[in-house]
C-alpha cells in the first residue's frame, strides 16, 4: 500500500508536529507512516483520517 498521508496533511495545510500532537503520537512516528516504514494503529488511523477530513480508506492506496 501507497500512504497518501503526506499529501492529505499538505493539502490541508498542517504540519507534521501538529498533526502528530492532536493525534498523541510523536513527530518521527508520523513520519514513519508518510514514508511507509511503519503504519498506524486504528486508533490512529480513525484520528488521523478524523484530522485530514477524509475516510479511512483515503489514507493509503494501492500499488
Amino acid at each position: 500500500m501507497k500512504s497518501n498521508i503526506a499529501e492529505l496533511r499538505k493539502e490541508k495545510g498542517l504540519l507534521q508536529g501538529y498533526v502528530a500532537k492532536k493525534i498523541g503520537v510523536s513527530q518521527q512516528t508520523l513520519s514513519d507512516w508518510e514514508r511507509e516504514e511503519a503504519y498506524p494503529k486504528y486508533v490512529h488511523a480513525y484520528k488521523l483520517a478524523k484530522i485530514l477530513g477524509v475516510p479511512m480508506e483515503k489514507l493509503y492506496k494501492e500499488g
